[in-house]
């Protein structure tokens, strides 16, 4: 029996998606951002110093690495102070309504206090090693399976602001993890050192559905 995976409105085989995964987090070794974005040692605990920045390069996310560096690290205050929030807790499958209010707060600085070179992609990427059974990644792929593509589930909407885009991204994507999840857990399975959780499978094959626009 044929399985689909899905992503937003994107689909591909589950067989074939983990054919993606194994090339992506084992047949490309040296040459893919894992294990160099998942395994990088950043610093311990649940809030974001400035060894944490870094990393985002190692997904590929900008060209201006000093800049993004010094635009993340102005927004490291406000972010930790969020990040200490108490709805913080647990997966995003299981997240709560106030828990999804609470990941639009943090995604919220981006507008309360804004910085050159940094947007959603960005900080989503410094975000999801602090969380990453929580707090998701975002770019423009991920953005093709859930808006841009036919009967995405949250299609542009003019008017609509960014934290209820996102909201609703969130929730969509929430969607998508917890149906599916037995099936992100094999693909996240897959990762030899270090771990990944199944949110980050489930980016890996969004951002392959983005690039082939399945």
């Amino acid at each position: 029996m044929t399985t689909t995976l899905r992503v937003g409105a994107a689909q591909v085989d589950f067989e074939e998606a983990k054919d993606w995964a194994i090339e992506y987090l084992v047949g490309r070794r040296g040459a893919s951002a894992y294990p160099a974005y998942d395994g990088y040692p950043g610093s311990d605990g649940d809030l974001i110093a400035p060894q944490d920045l870094p990393a985002v390069v190692l997904l590929n996310v900008s060209n201006k690495p000093l800049k993004v560096y010094y635009g993340l690290q102005s927004q490291l205050e406000l972010l930790n102070k969020r990040l200490q929030s108490p709805d913080l807790k647990g997966s995003l499958r299981d997240a709560s309504v106030a828990t999804l209010e609470a990941i639009a707060d943090l995604f919220d600085v981006l507008e309360e206090r804004p910085a050159d070179n940094v947007k959603l992609t960005t900080l989503s990427k410094v975000l999801h090693r602090k969380r990453p059974e929580l707090l998701p990644l975002f770019d423009a792929k991920i953005r093709y399976c859930y808006t841009d593509c036919v009967g995405a589930p949250v299609p542009p909407k003019k008017n609509r602001s960014k934290r209820d885009y996102r909201l609703a991204w969130l929730e969509a994507l929430q969607r998508d993890l917890d149906g599916q999840y037995a099936q992100w857990e094999e693909i996240a399975s897959i990762a030899p050192g270090p771990r990944i959780s199944p949110l980050r499978a489930l980016d890996i094959i969004g951002w392959e559905l983005g690039r082939r626009k399945n």
